[in-house]
């Protein structure tokens, strides 16, 4: 199979990122997070995605592609001070179809190149977890619950 496309998002892209984000997240996290979660993100995710791809200091989204279909997307930001970490890769979602054809480790080599980095994972997510180990980052024992996701256990990954 060939690789994805990738090229940056931009605001026009706004729409098909909301939906995709809607749906990785239902393929990543039907087992995790209750449905609620799922319906609020629905609802309320366009305005965030809109801002997200027409501010002009925010971080460049990444988009992947195939035959015309988005498939995945990443972007990476400055974590912030204090921070273990300088840069933060706040996502890295990709179709289920995408597994295991190179298309997260492209986007993730976009959005972080080789910097040191830091992400937040969920905890009982051991696909992910073993793809962010691959990709050479460890836990390191930081953890904490995200209230807006359903109490979602996460944790953070280190490179």
């Amino acid at each position: 199979m060939t690789t994805a496309r990738i090229r940056p998002a931009h605001a026009g892209d706004a729409a098909a990122l909301h939906a995709l984000h809607t749906a990785t997240w239902r393929e990543a996290y039907a087992d995790l997070l209750p449905e609620h979660v799922f319906e609020a993100r629905e609802r309320d995710g366009l305005p965030a995605w809109e801002h997200r791809l027409t501010d002009m200091a925010g971080p460049s989204v990444w988009l992947a592609h195939r035959d015309g279909e988005p498939v995945g997307f990443a972007w990476a930001e400055a974590a912030g001070t204090g921070q273990v970490r300088a840069l933060e890769l706040a996502a890295l979602y990709v179709r289920a179809s995408e597994y295991g054809q190179g298309t997260a480790a492209n986007l993730l080599q976009l959005a972080t190149g080789d910097a040191p980095c830091m992400l937040w994972v969920a905890q009982d997510n051991p696909r992910a977890l073993a793809f962010y180990r691959k990709h050479g980052f460890e836990a390191d024992g930081a953890a904490r619950r995200v209230d807006a996701w359903g109490n979602l256990a996460v944790v953070r990954m280190v490179r």
